[in-house]
Order: C-alpha cells, then structure tokens, then sequence
C-alpha cells in the first residue's frame, strides 16, 4: 500500500516539475528539457513534448531568429521603427491566418504579441498559443500546442514561464 502511494506521489511530482530550460539568453520553465531540433538559416528550434496518460499532449517549443544583420546600426529612432514595424508584420500575419491576437508585456516588462490557433489534424483538435518578442537582437517565438482544448489561460501560463534577467 505504501509503494502504490509512493509511486503516485512520483508520479505526480514528475508530470509536475519544472525544468529550467536556457535558450539563447533567456530562461523557459516548462515540464520537459526543450532539445534543439534543427536550424534552418537564421532560425533556431527547440521542442518538447509532453503525453499525459489520459491521451492528452503538449508541445512546447521556442523559436529563435538571429535579426543581429537586420538590427546593427540602428539608433534610437530606427530601432523603434524597426520593433514598432516587426509586431505590425508579424499581427498582421496572424490575422490573415485567421488567428487572434492580443499585445501584452512580459514580466520584465518587454513588449510581446501573443497569438492563438486551432488546427485540425484528421479527427484531432489542436490549439496553439505563441508568444513573441524581441530580446537582445534575436526574435523568439514560445508556443505551446495542445490537444487539451479545456486548457485555459496558456498565454498567462506561458508569460510565467518565460524568464529573461
């Protein structure tokens, strides 16, 4: 009787806990070691995903382009052109997508627009949630994708999980 409390004990524990994952600079808290999973010129790719037992699934994944060509030599003004105009391009391609979209601010502050989807793949549902932002040169894209469509809160959730210093 003890083992089976036990190992539902380490069981929930280990769905639960939160890896520390350092990409390119910054920090991402999620319940899986997010691994690099190929570059494509510029761009950077990490996933994770995570099967609960009741069939449910999460992807989380990052990102991450190098803009430090398209940024060098800005100053002040043109930088702010250059953020202003990069979440322009980036909500309109959203929209034309057909995804929703809201503008938020990290928990340091940093400007951010966030994006949800839903996809159907065969039978299967899925929603995904994205955050992006701009940080040190570099664009990064956090998403997480889920069949779990009774999941709320995903933006909120994957506000806290980003940590930049």
């Amino acid at each position: 009787m003890i083992k089976y409390f036990l190992f539902l004990i380490l069981s929930f524990s280990a769905v639960n806990a939160q890896i520390s994952n350092k990409i390119e600079e910054i920090s991402i808290n999620v319940p899986c070691e997010l691994k690099f999973t190929r570059n494509a010129g510029n761009q950077n790719n990490y996933s994770c995903p995570l099967q609960y037992r009741n069939g449910k699934i999460d992807n989380y994944s990052v990102t991450v382009s190098n803009l430090q060509n398209d940024m060098n030599g800005l100053n002040e003004n043109t930088l702010k052109s250059f953020k202003t105009s990069f979440f322009e391009t980036a909500e309109s391609n959203y929209k034309n997508a057909g995804e929703t979209t809201k503008h938020l601010k990290l928990t340091n502050g940093i400007q951010a627009l966030s994006s949800i989807s839903y996809l159907t793949y065969g039978e299967q549902k899925i929603k995904n949630v994205s955050i992006i932002f701009l940080y040190k040169q570099k664009s990064f894209i956090v998403n997480i994708t889920t069949n779990n469509l009774n999941k709320s809160n995903e933006i909120n959730e994957l506000i806290r999980r980003i940590i930049i210093k």
